[in-house]
């Protein structure tokens, strides 16, 4: 007899192949009730999610109770699906409302996923009540981290203020966070906010740092990216260098420093990209 775990995994094999020999013809179209509950019981992310794409359109309230579990779902994949599908049905109002309710509560996990769904409902509306749970230290960092990347996400004027608040927080993987969310953010340019975390104890704090500054295309920058070129971390070098690259820094600034960094730097990498840099620098 077979096992309930080797009758799921042949189920979410024949998922996956139904699915895709289906193709992204078939996105948006079709679906069932039957296929939905299969792909949920199955367990693979993958599955789900092209049985929720191919279900896109389907009106089906059954459905919406099968889907709505899923936002407290321990896969981030299975998460955002779930959102996605679920902000595209009637119920799209409610389910934002009992998420922000969340965030008024403190629980980590359940901030942490209603973060996930409003990042993926796109609501202005929810900026107020994410934007104070980001600054709430009630929260773990990996609530609030949920928390920026769903303000970055919504990308309205009104997140970037909460968002730059939380450069200075004492967590760094809040800082990190609150960096990453910045970096695709329309109007998002303020280097000057970012520059002090180059010089962050975190090393991931400082290689966000520079690619934000690169993004940012921030000339504030160019000095302290500089000095970063002799970080200890390997990957804030690489990236420091990219980012004199990227903001077309002065070839008379900074030019000696990135062929230091072609000629002598241990890491291959950093060479190899400090060479590139070099080639986008401004006379």
């Amino acid at each position: 007899m077979r096992t309930n775990k080797s009758i799921k995994l042949a189920m979410a094999a024949v998922l996956g192949i139904s699915m895709a020999a289906a193709g992204s013809a078939q996105a948006g179209r079709g679906g069932s009730p039957g296929a939905i509950q299969l792909a949920i019981q199955s367990g693979s992310p993958d599955a789900i999610k092209a049985e929720l794409e191919r279900a896109e359109f389907l009106v089906c309230g059954v459905c919406v109770d099968m889907v709505t579990p899923l936002v407290d779902s321990s896969d981030a994949g299975i998460r955002q699906v779930a959102a996605w599908w679920l902000a595209r049905r009637a119920v799209s109002r409610q389910v934002s409302a009992q998420m922000i309710a969340r965030l008024g509560q403190p629980d980590s996990i359940a901030a942490r996923n209603a973060a996930d769904v409003l990042g993926e409902f796109h609501q202005p509306s929810a900026i107020p009540a994410l934007a104070a749970g980001l600054s709430n230290p009630v929260f773990s960092g990996e609530a609030r981290v949920a928390m920026a990347k769903a303000l970055g996400t919504i990308n309205r004027p009104a997140a970037l203020a909460p968002l730059y608040g939380a450069l200075g927080d004492s967590n760094a993987q809040v800082k990190a966070g609150a960096l990453v969310a910045l970096q695709s953010m329309s109007g998002a340019r303020d280097g000057r906010a970012v520059l002090p975390l180059l010089g962050d104890a975190d090393e991931a704090v400082r290689g966000e740092a520079a690619i934000t500054l690169g993004m940012f295309h921030a000339t504030v920058g160019t000095s302290a990216l500089v000095s970063a070129l002799g970080d200890p971390s390997a990957n804030v070098r690489k990236h420091a260098a990219w980012a004199l690259g990227e903001i077309h820094a002065s070839a008379g600034l900074v030019a000696p420093a990135l062929q230091h960094a072609v000629g002598s730097d241990p890491s291959p990498f950093v060479r190899s990209i400090a060479g590139a840099a070099l080639t986008r620098l401004s006379p």
